[in-house]
């Protein structure tokens, strides 16, 4: 645009009247100050643009703080509710086990409040109710201590008449009471956050959308402008027609450029509000091509649990390899893009030659990264633009692109991972004491209205406890136990469906929802469990541990109650005589 400028004042007058200076002199002053209209008009794209990305980027932050709050909430929640499990599990039998995850619990709750008050410590609405919240933790902790206190000093009536008082469920309403303000103070935050960005979000667009289109008028004008002008010479209109070219080739440019930062824009957006990486994956096919202009390509996202790039989709006609090491790819290995040589060899990527696989003069491997990990890996094949600078803008618009697409990637996975880690029990696999009392109070909601319906085909809760838990701690250290605790777990999971929910109950107990089974199908489930755990083989340091066994308690819906509380309450007292009858067995509730 500068060059085109000079050439402009430099460019050689023939002779004219009076007249006709005059009319020159206006024109290059109108032209002059389209110039500079344009010049304007484009650095306010610009800046429109950036500011666009900039707040979709400030809103991403917005959700991953509120995940994170949400996460300490619920932990809050689930590990108070393991403490009284604990607490419970000693008040009834009085053997010092029982206290274990009374006292992890209480580890935990420190923690999951550190994180809470740190994440709300910059919101000053929500030190009122944190407040609140700790006093009624602090009062159910109390009442817990007071409870156990006595239990230990021999005073059960006393534990006994406290616990009857009921103002154990006094203390936890409150404490459920605290964190439901919190929580609806936080949906208000998320909704009043979210409709802000949307505002935001849409006057964005609407301002970008207007200043795309002065872009267009202005550079429509002086495009315009040179058609009509009097040509004076050969020379000027030699001059005239390579003005016109270049701005011809700017206005597509331009016009590339915007539809560009429009579909990035859309992209983000959309992959910011995905439930999962599946279909996030469904986006990226849509709007990862375009976005990269290239005839072929395919699209690699990183396994961790196998280290493998895997193919998630390709475009084009060429064929590309299901899977490959982050080894075999040398722009994985410096971390940076990597263009492959025509001829292939020792310094071209491992996964490219194969013998489907022909030599071209342009293919590229640009490695997907966010917060310094490897997330993916996009192998492309384009054309050369005959213009270098042409060829340096799409390059350009390339690594852009993947940048954002990295840092929504990396997010989507953070919020998988946070969920996975709210539902699921970090030692065993198994689903948590939290997800346990959500699914199973739907569970037996649903076998009532199955119940009313006709269709009830019938519901069971197993409470399972490994048989001698502490010997194995005792005798061989806390790394058996916690190897114990992962196998049974296997084999739990492995025993049930895909409808069914096994979950960590506390410390060394388990319970499994059965949906839709019958009493004799569900009697028959339970032994196979017990057989099968019966038959692990473990082992420690080389040297044989010894045979686990599991004793099973088992309740049935409605024979044995027509709530959560009601069956595991059956299901707990089946389990303790199965205990008392020798281990090794399963027992019916009666």
């Amino acid at each position: 645009m500068r060059a085109l400028g000079k050439l402009m004042a430099h460019m050689p007058e023939p002779s004219m009247s009076s007249a006709s200076l005059a009319r020159n002199s206006r024109y290059r002053s109108v032209t002059s100050m389209v110039w500079v209209l344009l010049t304007a008009a484009i650095l306010a794209t610009a800046v429109l643009s950036q500011r666009s990305l900039s707040r979709l980027a400030d809103s991403r932050e917005a959700v991953t703080h509120s995940l994170h709050v949400d996460t300490a909430l619920r932990d809050t929640m689930s590990q108070l509710l393991d403490a009284e499990t604990g607490q419970r599990g000693f008040l009834l039998t009085g053997r010092a086990p029982y206290l274990q995850p009374y006292y992890t619990a209480l580890t935990q709750m420190r923690q999951s409040r550190a994180a809470l008050g740190s994440a709300l410590s910059q919101d000053p609405s929500a030190l009122a109710p944190l407040e609140v919240l700790d006093k009624a933790i602090a009062a159910k902790l109390q009442d817990l201590d007071h409870t156990v206190s006595l239990k230990s000093e021999g005073r059960s009536d006393e534990a006994v008449q406290l616990i009857l008082a009921d103002t154990g469920n006094q203390t936890m309403l409150a404490v459920r009471e605290a964190l439901q303000v919190l929580e609806a103070d936080q949906v208000r935050r998320k909704n009043t956050q979210q409709a802000q960005d949307e505002r935001e979000i849409k006057n964005n667009y609407l301002t970008l959308g207007a200043s795309i289109l002065i872009n267009l008028l202005l550079l429509i004008g002086l495009v315009q402008r040179f058609r009509n002008a009097t040509t004076q010479g050969d020379v000027a209109q030699q001059v005239m027609d390579e003005r016109n070219v270049e701005l011809s080739r700017l206005l597509a440019a331009a016009a590339t450029r915007n539809e560009q930062v429009q579909l990035l824009s859309e992209l983000s957006r959309f992959l910011q509000s995905c439930a999962g990486m599946d279909e996030a994956v469904g986006l990226l096919k849509q709007h990862l091509p375009p976005l990269m202009r290239a005839g072929d390509g395919a699209l690699y996202l990183m396994a961790v649990e196998h280290n493998q790039l895997r193919r998630s989709f390709t475009w084009g006609d060429k064929v590309y390899v299901d899977f490959f090491e982050p080894g075999d790819c040398w722009a994985a290995r410096l971390g940076q893009p990597f263009r492959q040589p025509v001829q292939s060899g020792s310094a071209s990527c491992a996964h490219l030659q194969s013998e489907h696989w022909c030599a071209q003069d342009n293919v590229q491997c640009l490695p997907l990264r966010a917060h310094g990990e490897l997330l993916g890996m996009l192998v492309l094949e384009a054309q050369v633009a005959p213009d270098p600078g042409e060829n340096l803008e799409i390059e350009g618009s390339r690594r852009f692109a993947l940048e954002q697409v990295g840092l929504s990637i990396g997010n989507l996975k953070l919020r998988e991972s946070l969920r996975q880690a709210s539902m699921r029990d970090a030692l065993t696999g198994l689903y948590n004491r939290r997800f346990f009392d959500e699914s199973s109070q739907r569970e037996v909601k649903r076998a009532m209205r199955q119940q009313v319906k006709g269709s009830y085909a019938g519901l069971a809760v197993m409470m399972i406890d490994i048989d001698h838990f502490k010997r194995f701690n005792d005798q061989h250290g806390h790394e058996v136990g916690d190897q114990v605790l992962r196998e049974v777990a296997q084999v739990l999971q492995g025993q049930t469906r895909g409808s069914d929910v096994a979950a960590r109950y506390g410390g060394e107990e388990f319970t499994i929802v059965l949906a839709d089974i019958t009493p004799e199908l569900a009697l028959g489930r339970a032994q196979r469990v017990c057989q099968a755990v019966e038959k692990l083989a473990l082992h420690a340091a080389g040297k044989d541990v010894g045979t686990v066994t599991i004793s099973i308690g088992l309740a049935h819906f409605p024979v044995d109650g027509s709530t959560v509380e009601a069956l595991l309450s059956a299901a707990d007292k089946a389990l303790y005589e199965a205990k008392n009858a020798g281990r090794n067995r399963v027992v019916v509730a009666t």
